[in-house]
């Protein structure tokens, strides 16, 4: 089986931070991209940690996201364009007269 190329977001957070320790134990996936909704100088397992981007996901098979219900929106307006499988675990939404926030 070919493996799943994976990104995930809002990873310097809690679930982050568990999906890529699942990832990497799990022979399935690749992790090829970290993201966060601010600049961070850092890497983890050898990837540098990227803004939420069309590079940051070009090459991901499926996208996570575990960020704050604004990046999950910026997130999906790439994902949408790119044609990309994403799953959703942001919390936190809330219709305000017709419109999420």
């Amino acid at each position: 089986m070919k493996k799943i190329n994976l990104a995930v977001t809002g990873c310097m957070g809690r679930m982050g931070q568990q999906l890529i320790k699942s990832a990497r134990q799990d022979k399935n996936f690749k992790l090829i991209s970290l993201t966060e909704n601010k600049i961070i100088k850092k890497k983890i397992n050898n990837i540098k940690i990227s803004l939420n981007t069309e590079e940051a996901f070009r090459n991901a098979n499926l996208i996570i996201d575990f960020t704050i219900p604004k990046c999950t929106f910026q997130v999906l307006k790439i994902a949408s364009k790119l044609k990309k499988r994403v799953v959703i675990g942001t919390t936190g939404f809330f219709q305000k007269r017709g419109k999420f926030n």
